[in-house]
């Protein structure tokens, strides 16, 4: 059952983006009981409103192997179904020698060093803002603040997948704020992130035709773990709620 703090800044009768992911992972850790499998990718299509309402989660199932589990995922609202996701398992080995290229290590201030950007938003997450994203590189530190299923431990894997979301404003966002909503999300995990503060940082954002895709690296105290891509269709809702 939704709680207020998932109230979506879209519309106030369907959830966040953000909790759509979570719920999404949460079904994941739900019914994979092996622990060496990781969830090295997650494909979420948000194709309807997720209401404010009580929602199911179902998975079932589409191939059990012994290095790769692909699993799918339904959220439904009543008999209909309001999303549709997979996630991609896979065994946890060693870590083959080699020095493939990477972006250059993310060099920003402490989350502890950062004031806190918008303090009575409302909004479940802390947002603590680096760089704006509004016409530049966007860059900040988020935390979850409040539980997400009552009485159960905040997974590193439910942290992941419901920041993830975040690649969609930081990356779509332009001088005049944002007017894209995100029909999707993908994420890809290398690991699961340690610790309560994720970076998030955007990639870049290419657009054409009314269509925007936007992406994101992820990051804990460790360095980089992960890559979130969106995509995303022009919206006016939120000038219009919030001008």
């Amino acid at each position: 059952m939704p709680s207020a703090v998932a109230r979506s800044p879209w519309s106030d009768e369907m959830i966040t983006g953000h909790h759509v992911a979570g719920l999404v992972a949460w079904g994941v850790e739900r019914d994979v009981a092996e622990p060496e499998l990781q969830v090295s990718r997650l494909t979420v299509d948000m194709f309807r409103p997720v209401p404010m309402r009580p929602l199911t989660v179902r998975t079932h199932p589409i191939r059990e192997g012994r290095r790769l589990t692909v699993m799918g995922i339904s959220i439904l609202d009543d008999t209909v179904e309001v999303t549709r996701a997979t996630a991609l398992l896979l065994r946890r080995s060693e870590q083959p020698d080699g020095d493939p290229w990477t972006p250059p290590d993310w060099d920003v201030p402490t989350p502890e060093s950062v004031t806190e950007t918008s303090p009575d938003s409302g909004l479940s997450w802390e947002i603590r803002t680096i760089t704006d994203a509004n016409g530049g590189q966007g860059k900040v530190w988020l935390r979850e603040r409040a539980p997400f299923v009552e009485g159960q431990e905040l997974s590193p894997l439910i942290r992941a997948a419901m920041m993830a979301d975040y690649a969609h404003p930081i990356s779509n966002a332009g001088r005049h704020g944002l007017s894209f909503i995100n029909a999707d999300l993908t994420v890809y995990l290398a690991r699961y992130p340690a610790g309560e503060w994720i970076g998030v940082e955007s990639a870049g954002h290419i657009g054409g035709g009314g269509i925007g895709v936007g992406s994101a690296w992820m990051h804990d105290s460790a360095g980089r773990f992960a890559h979130a891509v969106v995509a995303a269709t022009p919206d006016g809702r939120l000038q219009q709620r919030f001008g």
